[in-house]
């Protein structure tokens, strides 16, 4: 009677302590990113989730291990090219799993294709502390309706590119509208976007992680202009290739005064530097290429 207690009780603890993972996925190298792709409106770009599946659209690996284990990328460390490989990847969620089991599961895929082995170590680092400015925030509170609660882990929407502008929805921490201006600038606007999401949005324009210590609460609507090198450097920096920048003579023109720097102040806010301590996902070891569906 005791062994068979004793079976039972391990066969209890194995199902618990089980590793969350898909059902079924296919992963593949999605095709290059062109300008051509972006003029026909095909490019999509982020994740797709429903009750039954999940799907992934042209992320790079260092953006999947960042959804993966809910990090921001200055706390992902590894390799250069996981910036420029991209993939797709179309995953069945088991019966019974849950929409916040969704990264822990995306964590087993990456073990399971790429080899993926990680560790944990604190590090310390240069950020840009967003901040208001003496003045005071020159903020409008947004009157949208906020989204309905997510059920679960916070999980990234997607993107969508074409020749008119993007539409960025990630989800509870705002949606953004961006549209390019002359010399390559962008004109963003913000709706409902908390100053969380905020920060983390104008990350990827910065060349340092930015962490958000306005203390503002609530969510508001901003528009603000990011100038076209600030966008080439991000861009660059995502692996992605844009057609190179017309000279002045070619008719291409670049108003001044235009920056992310310039932007912020209009609203209140500034960026400073300071140092930070964050936990960093250290990757051992991955490999560029899935094992076969």
């Amino acid at each position: 009677m005791i062994s068979r207690l004793f079976v039972i009780a391990a066969l209890a603890c194995a199902a618990l302590c089980q590793t969350p993972a898909f059902e079924v996925a296919s992963v593949k190298l999605s095709e290059p990113i062109t300008p051509e792709m972006v003029r026909s409106g095909r490019l999509q770009l982020g994740v797709s989730i429903d009750a039954k599946s999940v799907r992934i659209s042209k992320l790079s690996m260092f953006e999947l291990i960042c959804l993966a284990f809910q990090v921001k990328g200055h706390q992902v460390s590894g390799p250069a090219w996981m910036t420029t490989e991209r993939y797709d990847i179309q995953a069945k969620v088991p019966e019974g799993g849950q929409r916040g089991q969704v990264p822990a599961m995306l964590q087993t895929l990456l073990a399971e294709r790429f080899g993926m082995r990680v560790h944990r170590e604190s590090r310390e680092f240069n950020v840009y502390a967003l901040v208001v400015t003496r003045g005071g925030p020159h903020l409008k509170s947004s009157e949208a309706p906020d989204p309905p609660p997510s059920q679960g882990g916070p999980i990234r929407g997607g993107t969508s590119v074409d020749a008119g502008g993007t539409q960025v929805h990630t989800g509870p921490g705002g949606d953004s509208k961006i549209t390019p201006g002359p010399g390559g600038n962008l004109h963003i606007e913000n709706k409902r976007m908390t100053m969380a999401g905020f920060a983390e949005f104008i990350n990827r324009y910065c060349d340092r992680p930015v962490v958000n210590m306005t203390e503002l609460d609530g969510a508001y609507e901003m528009d603000f202009d990011v100038s076209g090198e600030e966008v080439r450097a991000a861009a660059q920096a995502h692996g992605v290739v844009l057609p190179p920048r017309k000279e002045a003579g070619d008719g291409a023109s670049d108003p001044a005064g235009v920056s992310l720097a310039s932007s912020l102040s209009r609203l209140g806010l500034k960026l400073d530097s300071r140092r930070s301590p964050a936990e960093v996902i250290v990757v051992d070891d991955v490999k560029k290429l899935p094992t076969e569906n």
